[in-house]
């Protein structure tokens, strides 16, 4: 054994003395450092995205995230957005039921919930497309979920002295789809 740790150590120094410089050395360790599953790739995946702290956190709460690849935790983003998404048009549904809403916010939150429909049809589009691994038509779909976001947002400025209701809903939505978006951009 003693012998082993001698050789190694021996061929360390031929390599960085003789054959490497420190950049290359540098290059050696990062490749073995290189991380394919579990939290190192969560780290990873989330590192580029927009909103890395929300992505790392969305994450680490699917108790299958540990032992995903970079393909699962983009499917795993796509399943935190597609909840979001149920949410929201849960909770604006809800916020229907009240009796006293001015008829224009009334529209507006109706149009709301009509556009998280369809953002729900194209998260799940989404998911099919990783599992096909037609990457493009992912990109498509969630791009297409974020303007029914947005075009949820713009129907309150259509009329003059109307704030969305719906403003932190609509962002926290987005900001999940683009770390999606940027986690799936890995997978190209």
């Amino acid at each position: 054994m003693e012998q082993h740790s001698r050789i190694f150590i021996l061929f360390f120094f031929v390599c960085f003395f003789f054959f490497l410089s420190p950049i290359q050395l540098c290059h050696c360790f990062s490749v073995q450092m290189n991380v394919t599953v579990g939290e190192g790739l969560i780290e990873k995946a989330c590192h580029f995205t927009p909103h890395a702290d929300m992505c790392q956190a969305s994450l680490q709460m699917d108790p299958n995230s540990g032992q995903a690849d970079m393909e699962g935790l983009a499917v795993i983003a796509l399943k935190v957005a597609l909840e979001n998404a149920t949410d929201n048009s849960r909770h604006i549904s809800q916020m229907l039921n009240n009796s006293t809403l001015d008829p224009f916010i009334e529209q507006c939150l109706s149009d709301c919930v009509e556009q998280y429909w369809d953002s729900i049809d194209q998260i799940e589009d989404a998911l099919a497309a990783i599992a096909g691994k037609d990457y493009h038509d992912v990109n498509d779909w969630v791009k297409a979920a974020i303007a029914n976001s947005e075009t949820c947002e713009q129907g309150f400025t259509e009329k003059p002295g109307y704030e969305s209701m719906v403003t932190q809903r609509n962002v926290v939505f987005k900001q999940l789809c683009l770390n999606a978006l940027s986690i799936t951009q890995h997978l190209q």
